[in-house]
Parts: C-alpha cells; structure tokens; sequence
C-alpha cells in the first residue's frame, strides 16, 4: 500500500489584463474630438442664428423705408431705390433689386398695391458644417418682411402741429375750452411745466396760452400734452373735478396722423367738372350758369335731390361736387349733394369759401381747399408736399376759409351714401376719406375761421390742414376732431369738442410692418 499523497494542483487566480498603457490618451483624443465637433456646430449654428437676425434687421428697414416712399406718393422706381439703398449701403448684404416686389409676390399681401416685400440674404461660411455629407463650405440665410400703409383711428380732438409757432394753441379772453379727450401741442415753446418749474429748453414764449387764471375759464380736457412749457399751469383743468390737472409738458412730439392720406383726385372720387364760382345771398344767386352740365340750379317745388336725400321747395339751389374757384353763400336755402368739393384759389388770399348766413344743409361732403396750380387729373403738386414744410414764398395762390356754426355737416360716409349714383356723371368717393369733412392742402398755410354762438352741435368730422392755423370764436359744439398747425380759442363763449367712440373723425395712416 502506497500511502505517498498525490502532488497538489496549484491553481493561479491572477486575471490577465491587455496592457493598458496610452487607453486614456485614446479616449480624451476621441472625447476631444467629440467636443471641438460639438463646439463648431454651435459656432456654426450662432453664425446661422445672427445672420438670420441681421437679415432680418436689414429686411424690416429696407420694407419700412420703401413703404415710407410709397405712402409719399412716390412712383415705383424711386421707393424700389431707397429699399435697395437700405439692403445694400445702410445694410450689407447679397440682396438685389429681384429681391424686392411691391405689390408682393407672397403672403396675405399677395398683389396688393401700397406694400413692398424685400428679402434680405447673406451668406455664411461654415466650420463644421462642410463637413458633413452633402454640407457646404456657405450657407445663405434669407429673411422676408413685407411693409405698407396701415390705418388706424386717432383719438385725439385737437392737435396743433407745428413745432415752430409760440404758443401752438391759444385760449384767450374770457372763453372756455372743453374738449372731451387729449390735447396735443408741438410746439417747443419755453414757459413751465404742470409743476411751475422752467422748462430749461432755450426757447421764448410758451407751447400753450391757457386763458384768465384764477376762474371757470380756460381749459378743460382729460389729457393736455405739449413739447414745451405752458404760461400757468392753474388754468389746466381736467373735466370731472376728482381727477388731477391733464397737464403733461415736456413730452415728446406727436406725428401728423394724416400725413399719409391721399390727395384727393379724379381717381379716388373728385368729379373734374369745373363748376365755377358760387354766390348765394337773400337777394339772388350769380355763377350757377358757369356749370356746362346745368346740374346747378335753382330747385323748382318738392324737387327730389341726391336720391332722395333732400326735397326741396322752389327757389332753394342745389350744388353739386365738382372744382370750384369760390363759395359763398350769406342768405337762402342751399342743398349740397354729397361729394367731394374742391375749391382752387385763383388770387392770393382768396376767401375761397365763406359760409356766413342762410340755411345750408350739408351731408356727406368734403370740402379739399387746395391751390391754382393743382391738377385734378394727377393730384400734383399737392401729393407732394406730405411732411415736408411749404416754402417761404408759396408757389402759388390759396384760398382762405371760413363759415359760421349755424350750417349743419356730416363728412364723407361711404358706408350711407353711393356716391357714384347720386347724379349724372358722380365718381365713386374712395373709403379712405371717410370721417373726413374739412381738408386743405398741406402746403396751404392760409387760414380756417370759425365763429358763431350756436348751443347746438352743428359742425362734425375731421378737420385737416397740416399747415393751416385755425381760429374759432364764439360759442359752438364741435363732434369733431381738429389736425391743424395752430389751434386758438377766442371771444367771451364755451367751445366744446368731443373726440371719443362716436366722433365721426378720418382714419390715420402711417407704414408698418404687417409681415
């Protein structure tokens, strides 16, 4: 018996491992990789990101200067300039003129005349990008915007304009102001604020004259905003006695609402018939046989007029829209029929329209004081002028106006009346002077008087003449708004101007952004 035991098995429970000398170099170099990779994208796509933003910077100015020329009544070409101008001087970029279209060709705006549409382009160079399949070494990055005029409606009763004149508005004497909504002066006069401290601005005078302190009188409004200062702040009051003084001075200037509305011309409503000069009074009438068509007359009894608008008894006189050297009328019974009623001045300082007595009645019209060189065919000069100041020396002859409160108006309402079917030969009135009684040329710096001692509202719509003064005496009710260079309030009465909800006033134009 062999009791020898048996060799033990030894067994090496030592694992062996692949060396492992330069792995962690392996994987920084992979997660380096990885990381500058993800650091190009990011870089590429921040390019991305701010050419698209400067893109679309230079598309929005580009649309907004183009629509600006536009809305100026500038032909084609020199609007599709100035939006070139802003995409490739102000702005650069890789756009060209295919790259604008008014009217546009895409989007809600699609063919519609009074808009641009501009895409602006550049192009990017890429780091990471080209490297991709199918990548590029550049990308083009676009944006679109689409600009033009858009109407709103202005709230405001009065707006004096002009920046130059001290003060812009004026009550004087022992009347009363009231208007029911804002007040707006532009005039850099100097004077003090609602606080009675200096308005340090170097200028004499003041923005507003309010009228006899320490009294009922003076002004009444539920907000009074003005460039400049004021000569007593005492005489601002608001219109219900619990609400603080409306005074704001020192605010920035308020832009003129209707600097962008069309001149008025055969294709937007005006009848070119020269009608002559008019002369009403309570011992006759003259110029009515200066009309070819003999629609003005001398109405015969229970005459229907305007569609059945008027019925009229004999000896009234009917007049109708048309081009007009003068109107006047003291005395009678004269029936407007609805329309446009442009009056052209043929000496300087003409009292082209005077409405100091009678019984006028007035619906639906608009009265378009220009001047002798006006072409009713173009609208030129007059779409011209816009925001631009008139000359010193005018260059041609205008009219002065000026009527009394005892005539009852409306303006222009399209939405009641069809003016293309109210008489033989009458042209379709366009919408965009709806609201809008009382319109002179903008270069026409000749005056508006107003005087009367009605108690009874008798005068509505819109008032406007960029650079026109306007002064009303009396006593009067206006439902009306008034845009005008200069506002003044004389006399011993109450004015009262409502602008609010239902003040039948025009619609505001001014360029926008709409895409």
């Amino acid at each position: 018996m062999n009791n020898s035991k048996s060799p033990t098995k030894r067994i090496n429970r030592t694992r062996c491992y692949p060396p492992r000398r330069g792995a962690y170099l392996h994987i920084f170099a992979v997660s380096l990789t990885v990381f500058v990779g993800i650091l190009a994208i990011l870089y590429d796509i921040a390019q991305l990101n701010y050419a698209w933003r400067r893109c679309q910077n230079a598309a929005d100015a580009a649309a907004l200067a183009g629509g600006g020329k536009i809305a100026d009544g500038l032909q084609e070409a020199p609007a599709m300039s100035k939006t070139l101008e802003y995409l490739t001087v102000w702005n650069i970029t890789t756009s060209t003129a295919e790259d604008i279209h008014s009217p546009p060709t895409s989007g809600k705006y699609l063919g519609m005349e009074g808009y641009v549409e501009v895409v602006a382009k550049w192009n990017v160079k890429t780091l990471f990008f080209r490297l991709m399949p199918f990548g590029k070494a550049e990308i083009e990055v676009k944006a679109r915007a689409v600009a033009g005029v858009e109407s709103f409606m202005p709230g405001d009763g009065v707006i004096a304009l002009n920046p130059f004149v001290r003060p812009g508005l004026v009550v004087s004497g022992s009347s009363k102001l009231l208007v029911n909504g804002r007040i707006v002066v532009n005039s850099e006069g100097g004077g003090v604020d609602e606080f009675g401290t200096p308005v340090n601005n170097g200028n004499n005078g003041v923005s507003i004259s309010g009228g006899t302190p320490n009294s009922d009188k003076g002004m009444y409004a539920i907000i009074v905003d003005c460039v400049g200062g004021v000569d007593n702040p005492a005489v601002f009051k608001p219109l219900t006695p619990d609400k603080p003084s409306p005074l704001h001075a020192k605010m920035p200037p308020e832009p003129d609402p209707y600097v962008n509305v069309a001149t008025p011309m055969i294709s937007n409503g005006v009848d070119p018939t020269l009608r002559g000069s008019v002369t009403v009074t309570n011992n006759g009438t003259s110029g009515l046989t200066q009309d070819p068509t003999k629609l003005n007359r001398v109405a015969k009894a229970g005459e229907v007029i305007a569609g059945g608008l008027y019925t009229a008894t004999a000896g009234d006189i009917i007049l109708h829209p048309g081009v007009y050297t003068g109107l006047s009328i003291n005395g009678g019974r004269v029936y407007f029929v609805p329309g446009i009623y442009v009056l052209v001045a043929q000496s300087a300082n003409q009292n082209i329209l005077r409405f100091n007595g009678g019984t006028v009645k007035a619906d639906g019209l608009m009265f378009y004081n220009t001047g002798k060189n006006y072409n009713v065919t173009t609208g030129l000069p007059d779409k011209t002028d816009l925001g631009i100041a008139p000359p010193v020396s005018p260059a041609t002859s205008f009219g002065r106006a000026s009527f009394t409160t005892s005539f009852k108006t409306s303006p222009i309402d399209t939405s009641v009346y069809n003016y293309a079917s109210l008489y033989p030969g009458a042209k379709a009135v366009s919408a965009e002077f709806d609201g809008m009684m009382y319109y002179q040329r903008r270069h026409n710096t000749q005056s508006l008087q107003i005087t009367g001692n009605s108690a009874n509202t008798t005068l509505s719509g819109t008032f406007y003449g960029k650079w026109m003064p306007i002064q009303i005496s009396g006593q009067g009710k206006y439902n009306s708004q008034f845009v005008v260079s200069t506002f003044g309030v004389s006399g011993s009465g109450n004015i009262e101007v409502t602008a609010g909800n239902n003040t039948p006033v025009a619609a505001g134009k001014a360029v926008a952004l709409v895409e």
